[in-house]
């Protein structure tokens, strides 16, 4: 029974010390959650293409976690203050379709990786990843509008060194965050180029 228990916390302590830090381009203007509204709310279908490369090499995404996404960049529309519509159920109310092409890049670091494992992570280990963002917003009868694109990049640090860090740097939140500024960057310099009317 202790045997047990004490791998199961072993095991809890190694998933909970880690520590995701998000780094944005030098330009980029970030918006707290609580400005980003819209005085009219705008009607946008979505539809979300994941694309995933782990060192370059394409793979198939689990279908689980393309719901996921999918999920993720919906919510961080309605959150910048517009309303989502499915326009996979046929042709929507929608004033504006867009099309988004989320790409992960994951860049595990496979020595440092093995070297932390062998020392039950009292060395710890980073995972970096680029995430990037493609909208092309369509008028109702799917014309091209414009595109926007924007990126970041996150590093993912596991190790005992980073259990402090963890509450403040807590990779879901972080990476929610950074989905919702790179989609309201994109929102925000759509609205000011009259996609979005």
């Amino acid at each position: 029974m202790f045997r047990k228990s004490s791998f199961s916390l072993i095991i809890l302590f190694l998933n909970l010390n880690c520590a995701t830090f998000v780094f944005y381009p030098d330009y980029f203007e970030t918006v707290p959650e609580k400005r980003a509204t819209v005085l009219l709310k705008k009607t946008i279908g979505v539809n979300v293409l994941y694309k995933l490369f782990n060192d370059d090499v394409e793979e198939t995404p689990v279908l689980n976690h393309q719901k996921d996404i999918e999920r993720m960049m919906k919510n961080s529309i309605s959150k910048a203050g517009y309303t989502v519509d499915d326009p996979k159920g046929g042709q929507g109310s929608a004033d504006a379709n867009c099309d988004i092409v989320y790409t992960n890049k994951v860049y595990p670091h496979g020595g440092l990786s093995f070297l932390a494992g062998m020392t039950l992570f009292a060395l710890p280990t980073q995972v970096s990843t680029n995430v990037i963002i493609d909208i092309s917003f369509k008028d109702k009868s799917g014309k091209l509008l414009k595109s926007y694109q924007r990126s970041a990049e996150t590093f993912n640090w596991i190790g005992w060194l980073f259990l402090p860090f963890m509450p403040f740097y807590f990779t879901t939140s972080e990476i929610n965050d950074m989905n919702f500024q790179l989609v309201s960057s994109i929102l925000r310099e759509a609205a000011k180029d009259n996609v979005l009317k």
